[in-house]
């Protein structure tokens, strides 16, 4: 006689397991976004108080241009950065 099964499908398995392994998946491309437009919202919200510890010309017009500008500010081998 069969065991009885944990998993009334494939799909729930594979979810289940997904589950289990999260924390080893990449993040996604919507998570990253998400987080982007945050720091940049969070970057503006900062210069407009005064409390932004970087220099106000890394905020850029939009979320990419500040991600850019901050990883090029921060980057420790700039001779190695891609025109």
């Amino acid at each position: 006689m069969p065991a009885e099964r944990k998993y009334q499908s494939n799909a729930q398995r594979q979810a289940a397991y997904r589950q289990r392994h999260r924390q080893e998946q990449p993040a996604t491309q919507a998570q990253l976004a998400i987080l982007a437009r945050s720091l940049h919202v969070v970057f503006e919200e900062a210069s407009v108080a005064g409390t932004n510890p970087f220099p106000a010309d890394l905020l850029g017009e939009r979320a990419e241009q500040t991600l850019r500008n901050l990883i090029h500010y921060l980057d420790p081998r700039p001779e190695l950065r891609r025109p």
